[in-house]
């Protein structure tokens, strides 16, 4: 496990003390353990869900969703530690919301 962190432990509490420290006591928001393979952080304006991804030698690894108004905007990833993850979750919790433009081809 990367940075010995998982889902249903480390990671959780690394996601949140990331979020009450970049936030403060300004901004509802709530965290919740979907599964032991997802954590979603949910704010007025938008969602984040980490999701769990088995990496190369069995090592852990994470992607990020942005979602706002019900529909992904984008996607993140893959991180492979624990810091760089919760890194761009503090960086995503006050920026603005856009919209990624994508094309396979």
């Amino acid at each position: 496990m990367t940075d010995g962190a998982t889902a249903d432990g480390d990671l959780t509490a690394r996601i949140e003390t990331t979020v009450a420290e970049r936030l403060g006591d300004g901004v509802e928001w709530a965290l919740s353990e979907d599964s032991t393979d997802q954590v979603t952080v949910a704010l007025p304006d938008r969602r984040l869900v980490v999701h769990r991804r088995d990496g190369p030698a069995g090592v852990d690894h994470w992607t990020l969703e942005l979602a706002a108004d019900g529909a992904t905007v984008s996607k993140f990833g893959p991180f492979e530690t624990v810091d760089a993850l919760t890194e761009r979750i503090g960086s995503l919790l006050d920026s603005e919301v856009r919209y990624t433009v994508c094309c396979d081809g």
